[in-house]
């Protein structure tokens, strides 16, 4: 690394039950072999749930309350370090990926940096159908974007990298690094609205994409090393959960009101043009959400997803959601 990119400190931060096992022990060996080790590696773990039986390396625990997003939008009172490393607890990391993230974030002058885990423009072309029928979720041909959020709610993805930085829109939420001062700059406590729905469908989106809104630097770097080995301990459940369209389709109504319909930027031209997109989407969606329920044999699906619009256009209107501060500042 250059001389100016060490003078960046940075600490890792993973949110877990402490349930993935020995995904998550292989996720912590991994952090012990980083050319570039870490100041501290902090490990929130749910309250009420007990740590691992074993230790790697110098890892630390912190009991916080339990809640994806409450687990990851934290003061972070115990990291000093320049930048925060924020991890899942499934993922795998490649010797030098520290190293890379953090020399991008140095050379690019970025705020986050985000390891492309998913790497949407490799799925086979079934899973690209089926994403774009059920989420509208298309990749995109621009080279000037890794994600770009439409104002529909739903992003698309970059076809064919042929860099491995890109400036991004939003980006996948397994691992990223980020300049500390920038994301408390953020004031992500203000979005813990989306924990209290069960499960906080569509966060990444919420926290990623209020960097860039907010003229904050998101870069991606699609050759970080970093592979996801998806445990899923808490996704799993959701997604098997009798309520799982219900939440799903409320919190896909809510976070796109909150980021692309009235974000504190709006104005009634593009609170038209993203009502009019939102629309077409809801409506794309109902033989989607209707053949759903004839697979599934289970007609709840559809009226889930009814009920779902129904109770997230009553939330936006109660008292204590327009009371929230505006998205862009």
């Amino acid at each position: 690394m250059t001389e100016k990119s060490t003078k960046s400190t940075y600490s890792i931060a993973i949110r877990t039950l402490g349930t993935a096992g020995e995904i998550f022990r292989k996720e912590l060996v991994s952090l012990c072999a980083q050319t570039v080790q870490p100041e501290r590696v902090v490990i929130y773990i749910a309250e009420g749930y007990e740590r691992p039986c074993f230790t790697v390396g110098k890892e630390e625990y912190v009991w916080v309350p339990k809640g994806m997003m409450s687990q990851r939008v934290l003061p972070y009172d115990e990291i000093t370090s320049d930048c925060i490393m924020m991890l899942d607890d499934d993922v795998l990391l490649a010797p030098d990926s520290a190293e890379k993230m953090l020399r991008a974030m140095v050379e690019n002058d970025t705020d986050c940096v985000g390891a492309d885990v998913f790497q949407n423009h490799r799925m086979l072309l079934k899973t690209k159908v089926y994403v774009a029928l059920t989420n509208l979720v298309f990749p995109h041909w621009s080279q000037n974007w890794a994600f770009k959020i439409h104002r529909n709610g739903s992003f698309s993805y970059n076809s064919n990298p042929k860099s491995s930085f890109y400036w991004s829109q939003s980006c996948g939420g397994p691992a990223a690094l980020w300049k500390k001062d920038a994301i408390m700059r953020l004031h992500l406590e203000e979005e813990l609205w989306l924990e209290n729905l069960g499960f906080p469908y569509g966060e990444d989106a919420l926290m990623f994409y209020k960097l860039h809104t907010n003229h904050g630097r998101l870069g991606v770097l699609y050759d970080a090393g970093i592979t996801n080995l998806d445990a899923q301990s808490s996704s799993d459940a959701f997604r098997k959960g009798a309520e799982y369209f219900y939440t799903r389709t409320k919190a896909m109504f809510m976070v796109w009101w909150r980021t692309c319909f009235k974000n504190g930027k709006d104005t009634a031209w593009t609170r038209f043009i993203a009502a009019t997109a939102f629309s077409f989407k809801a409506l794309w969606l109902i033989p989607i959400m209707t053949s759903a329920a004839i697979a599934k044999r289970n007609i709840r699906v559809l009226s889930s997803y009814f009920r779902g619009l129904r109770d997230g256009w009553k939330e936006v209107h109660s008292p204590e959601f327009q009371a929230l501060p505006p998205y862009i500042r």
